[in-house]
Formats: structure tokens, sequence, C-alpha cells
């Protein structure tokens, strides 16, 4: 975060906060106009709800997006709007993985404190894990029930071990000293 050009952080602002933001505000606009009622569902992510080093320009998008369905669940209530969000784990998609090959466009040994080396080893032990390539079929047979039920939970955190180990940083971060 300390080291990355200001000009990626907005590229990503503008993909994963405003313009969800803009078609969100277009399609409730409508259906508050028409008096129809609906359901919007965030696609958000685990890293909406913890920050984990190197990862800090995604999940502060998503942490933006948590914002805006929390706020836009209570304002659209009355309304007859539902506001859920989806939260992915690390699913094995080619997603995370293209994502973690992104600052190695910008990061320079000879510029940057931040080194190569370190950062590739960082992700690539992240991606040996088990929780680093969750099997995306969990995921799609959850978002098959989520999205057309008319009742559920507003967040949606997949698989149910990172469900787990998210509320447990959570409650930890209570507790974080500096």
């Amino acid at each position: 975060m300390w080291e990355i050009p200001v000009d990626l952080v907005r590229k990503n602002y503008e993909v994963n906060v405003f313009l969800p933001l803009v078609l969100t505000q277009g399609v409730v606009q409508k259906w508050v106009k028409a008096g129809k009622k609906g359901k919007v569902v965030f696609t958000s992510s685990m890293g909406g709800l913890f920050t984990p080093e190197n990862w800090g320009t995604y999940v502060s998008t998503k942490h933006a997006l948590e914002a805006f369905a929390e706020a836009m669940q209570q304002e659209l209530k009355t309304y007859g709007i539902r506001i859920q969000t989806i939260n992915p784990g690390a699913y094995y998609t080619g997603y995370n993985e293209t994502m973690a090959d992104n600052p190695f466009r910008w990061l320079d040994d000879e510029v940057n404190f931040t080194k190569r080396a370190d950062l590739r080893k960082g992700f690539d032990d992240f991606f040996a894990t088990p929780e680093g390539k969750l099997d995306a079929t969990e995921m799609i047979d959850r978002m098959i029930e989520i999205v057309p039920a008319d009742e559920g939970k507003f967040r949606n955190v997949v698989p149910k071990i990172i469900e787990d180990m998210l509320k447990d940083h959570q409650l930890k971060a209570w507790e974080n000293k500096i």
C-alpha cells in the first residue's frame, strides 16, 4: 500500500467501487420510482472483511463495497428493496493468481523497498495452502441458492471455514496493539 502508484489504486476503485455503485443506483432508483420491490446482491469478497498485507488496494475496494451495501440495506428497506453480499473465499478460478501478479508490473527492486522475491514468496505460500485454492464449484452452488432466495442472511461468506476465520480475525482486531 505504501509504494503502489496511486493511479493504480484509482483504477481499482473505478472498477470495484464506483461502477457497481453507479449500476446499483440506476437500478434501485428505477425500482423506487416504479414502486417495485427487488433484491440487489453485491459480489464482495472475504477481503471486504479483513486486510491481509500486500492485498490492501483490492481489499480496501471491497471494504468500501461492504459499507455501501450495509448503508443501502438500511436506506432501501422501507421501499421493499433487499440488499445482500456474497463474500467468496480464495476460490481457484485464476482471478486471485492474476491479481497477485499485478504488483510485478510496477514493482522495481531498484526503486521500491518491497522486493519482488519477498512478495512472490508470500503469494506463493498463500496459494500453496488449501485456503488459497478452494474449488469454485462450492461457491457457484451457494450463489445459485443465495441470489434467487426471498430470504437469507445479509452477508454470505463461503466457505464456512473462511467465515469462521473472518469472525475470529474481527474479534482479535479489537485487541490489536500497535
